[in-house]
């Protein structure tokens, strides 16, 4: 990926997924829209490469942040707090955010040296400035 092709994860109906697509289409930059789920695990180790903390700080906070964004799954509250405790390898959080993408906090916006996650507006906004956006006719 170079800095002009941008990926942007999510699941559908996440409200921060959602605006954030809105936002990138108001504004005219390309990108490729992905489900969570689609995502590898060799994207799992180069995103977590570019976050300080790790594949640590794709998943949710805490339980209780996980169970709102996802009420439908209180059984992985337990794979959440397990990652978050710190008893975990790098690694070994990086296989289970393969085997479970639905931990991982969505949006995530990469072009592989750079990511934001979650919605982030003002992140976006300098992020965003100075990128080509398509021909737009109003």
């Amino acid at each position: 990926m170079n800095m002009d092709r941008w990926v942007l994860f999510g699941k559908s109906g996440n409200p921060s997924y959602e605006v954030s697509k809105s936002w990138f289409k108001n504004h005219g930059i390309p990108r490729e829209d992905r489900s969570i789920y689609s995502i590898t695990r060799e994207e799992i180790e180069r995103i977590s490469k570019l976050v300080s903390g790790g594949a640590k700080s794709l998943v949710y906070p805490n339980a209780f942040s996980y169970t709102l964004i996802n009420p439908q799954r209180t059984s992985e509250q337990g794979l959440v707090e397990e990652i978050q405790k710190g008893l975990l390898s790098e690694e070994e959080v990086i296989s289970r955010l393969a085997q479970h993408p639905y931990l991982i906090i969505t949006p995530i916006i990469t072009n592989m040296e750079k990511v934001i996650i979650g919605y982030q507006y003002e992140t976006m906004v300098s992020t965003f400035r100075s990128v080509k956006v398509k021909d737009v006719l109003v």
